[in-house]
């Protein structure tokens, strides 16, 4: 779309910093600034969320995403990540009933 780092921040009410960031890797946009760039950049609704993990609230069966399922939607981790955060979810979660 031509725009710079500011002038995209500025749109979003992000700072040019957040901007590098997401274009780096570093750090993904937060839901409510996803669908403002959706528009910005005129692209088709959730088109964008999908790509960086989220799931749209009308797709959730039930209305909710389990922590694996965003585990497991989240683009940003490889396999070996999503074992790890798995892993260690079941082990909270055990340990918690443990205590009950």
């Amino acid at each position: 779309m031509g725009l710079s780092q500011r002038a995209l921040a500025r749109a979003v009410s992000r700072t040019p910093s957040a901007v590098w960031q997401w274009e780096e890797g570093r750090g993904a946009p937060d839901p409510q600034t996803v669908i403002k760039l959706e528009r910005l950049l005129q692209v088709e609704p959730n088109a964008l969320a999908r790509l960086l993990g989220y799931v749209p609230a009308s797709e959730l069966s039930g209305g909710a995403m389990t922590v694996l399922d965003a585990v497991n939607a989240d683009p940003r981790l490889d396999q070996d990540g999503r074992e790890l955060l798995t892993g260690v979810y079941r082990w909270l979660v055990r340990k918690a009933k443990g205590r009950g």
